[in-house]
């Protein structure tokens, strides 16, 4: 099957140089329309593709990149460090959740000066982002029109702005973007219960999450599993994740993400820290 078009995509890596533990780039590659997980896994076969057309002279080959969505041709591996399907156990109550429904539960909103949040309710919910989407769609409203707890969440965050997050009774920052997901991600992934697929990570020097698009303006995403796989290699390979996972501000010190004013900026590129992928 022919691709319809060319899209483009970030691709993450894990670095070993000191100042920074992850190399954001995008890249443009053939893109292939349609839904479904074979159709995402020819995308997402083309992208790890361009990544070696660009890096390949350099020593990269294709089992050196990981495509970490769903829609991963490796089960063991790829599908099972998507963030729906990586478990967190909380070492003080022994709750066993997805990072997502973690992540999503822990969501604080402010409007008018009043909060709305953190929902741990959403905890239990198969589908957690869908209550939290405050760019609602008619489709999804009709869905959960009979829903008491989307339409209760719903009427809290609509025209609210996210300020934070709340989870075992602490505060997390939105800035820098994507910190409190990496954490949390990473804090699961460190835990005994998923030290193989840990294990098997550090394998990989690359990251591709095919389902993820950052999109632009006000709709603009930052959270991807793929960076929060490139960050964990880096400070594990440089043994820095105790110490990092200590807290957020050590966790974010050590990943050395972007400073507050460039936070829009745009992804930081290898060329930009002389880092080569290949080498990373």
């Amino acid at each position: 099957m022919q691709p319809g078009k060319r899209a483009v995509r970030p691709f993450f890596g894990a670095s070993r140089k000191p100042g920074c533990a992850f190399v954001e780039e995008s890249i443009e590659f053939d893109w292939h329309s349609g839904l479904s997980w074979q159709v995402r896994q020819r995308s997402s076969k083309c992208l790890a593709e361009a990544i070696i057309r660009r890096y390949g002279n350099a020593g990269l080959t294709l089992q050196d990149i990981l495509e970490v969505s769903t829609a991963s041709d490796d089960y063991e591996t790829g599908k099972a460090l998507s963030a729906i399907n990586l478990m967190y156990e909380d070492p003080e109550t022994g709750r066993i959740f997805s990072v997502e429904s973690w992540f999503q539960s822990a969501k604080v909103y402010e409007r008018d000066g009043q909060e709305f949040g953190p929902y741990g309710e959403l905890l239990t919910v198969k589908t957690p982002k869908r209550y939290l989407n405050t760019f609602l769609d008619s489709k999804t409203a009709r869905q959960y029109e009979g829903d008491e707890l989307f339409q209760r969440i719903q009427s809290e965050i609509q025209n609210a702005s996210l300020v934070r997050f709340e989870l075992w009774g602490k505060e997390f920052p939105l800035i820098p973007r994507s910190c409190f997901y990496d954490y949390l991600y990473a804090k699961a992934l460190y835990q005994e219960r998923n030290t193989g697929l840990a294990e098997r990570l550090c394998d990989y020097r690359v990251f591709t999450d095919i389902m993820f698009n950052p999109g632009t303006g006000k709709r603009r995403k930052y959270n991807t599993q793929a960076r929060s796989c490139a960050i964990f290699v880096s400070l594990t390979k440089r043994n820095l994740i105790d110490d990092a996972l200590f807290d957020i501000d050590s966790f974010v010190d050590l990943v050395g993400y972007e400073t507050t004013s460039r936070q829009n900026a745009g992804p930081r590129q290898s060329e930009q820290l002389g880092i080569n992928f290949a080498n990373s």
